[in-house]
């Protein structure tokens, strides 16, 4: 994660690899975006990635999320 602009803005990106480089391997992968502003009272929040989905014969479909927010630090 990364913070910029005196805070106002924050980057976050996180990732998973299970058996990297062998055949089968299982990679996840998000990044999410935090704008705080009025002063740090109030933010807005952008995240999206991937995620695996169980089948019924075991085995695991990739996919995608994405969601957007808006919330209030009372800490501030």
């Amino acid at each position: 994660a990364v913070q910029l602009f005196e805070r106002s803005l924050e980057v976050a990106v996180k990732g998973l690899a299970v058996g990297a480089g062998k055949p089968g391997a299982r990679y996840l992968g998000a990044a999410e975006v935090r704008w705080r502003f009025l002063g740090g009272k109030f933010y807005a929040l952008g995240t999206g990635g991937t995620l695996l989905f169980p089948t019924t014969d075991g085995t695991l479909r990739p996919g995608a999320f994405a969601s957007v927010g808006l919330g209030v630090d009372n800490a501030r």
